[in-house]
């Protein structure tokens, strides 16, 4: 393995490792940026290419094993990282990788057989709230996020550092006209939405899954927008008998997504099995 030590944090290969506290929108570029040795990990494992990887010098020994013969190795030194990144940086690694052109969802599944699974995010705001929701939709095997065009770059370094890399695995069709897919997706492949709202609605527990479904979360204030809950084949609600009246959208996500990526209807509760009758 070729390291390529740099001493000068001026060095124009170093650039795009800059100020990335500053420069964290990302959605324009033909690059981004991931932190930590997992990520980077990730990253080399992922579709993405990979440009280049930069290691502290106290990180070199250990880490450089990891990174790939055509892979361009900077190392710096650890005093120094700080100033370049912008903010306290102890992870010891980073990596630039490159967009690819983002597939369309008739790429992605228009020839699927079988059940799907998708979450719908028109106007999540928080990066850190949609990379949970990646985290989640990776761990639960759900087949993809819909999302609107203002919300966060899925290959935002905050993106990626909630989600643990899940949006370099995981599809994100981000669409300008959001709305119009979910018709489009519901003629064609026959997805079912489901509006996840706040207050009256059918409890969650008590709907059956159809075979196709996109599940719609609603943004941080306003939860659906009524335009989605008019689009949505119906609307379901988590019960709630405390006192407050609603969820962090990435908590009640995970609620939600637990119960509806499953692929098969849970077998009927008989007597039996609810110890109404057993011996």
């Amino acid at each position: 393995m070729t390291t390529i030590p740099i001493d000068d944090l001026n060095d124009p290969r170093l650039a795009v490792y800059r100020s990335l506290k500053a420069t964290n929108t990302t959605r324009d570029l033909n690059h981004f940026i991931v932190e930590g040795e997992r990520l980077v990990d990730r990253l080399i494992a992922s579709r993405y290419p990979t440009d280049s990887v930069l290691l502290t010098d106290r990180h070199l020994d250990r880490l450089q094993t990891t990174v790939p013969e055509d892979v361009p190795l900077y190392v710096v030194p650890f005093e120094k990282v700080h100033d370049l990144v912008g903010f306290p940086f102890h992870r010891g690694a980073l990596a630039c990788g490159r967009r690819l052109p983002a597939p369309s969802w008739r790429e992605l599944w228009g020839t699927a057989s079988g059940t799907l699974r998708f979450v719908v995010c028109p106007q999540i705001s928080n990066p850190e709230n949609l990379g949970s929701i990646a985290r989640l939709c990776d761990a639960f095997d759900v087949d993809g996020i819909l999302a609107g065009p203002s919300c966060p770059d899925p290959l935002s370094r905050r993106v990626l550092r909630v989600s643990m890399g899940s949006a370099l695995r995981l599809p994100v069709v981000v669409a300008d006209d959001l709305l119009s897919m979910a018709a489009d997706m519901e003629n064609t492949l026959g997805v079912e939405f489901f509006a996840a709202v706040a207050g009256e609605a059918t409890p969650f527990e008590e709907v059956s899954l159809p075979p196709r479904l996109g599940l719609v979360l609603g943004d941080e204030d306003r939860g659906v927008d009524p335009a989605w809950v008019a689009r949505c084949r119906r609307s379901i609600t988590i019960p709630m008998p405390g006192r407050a009246s609603s969820l962090n959208v990435s908590t009640a996500a995970a609620i939600l997504i637990y119960r509806f990526a499953s692929r098969a209807e849970p077998p009927p509760r008989t007597q039996a099995s609810i110890g109404l009758g057993g011996t």
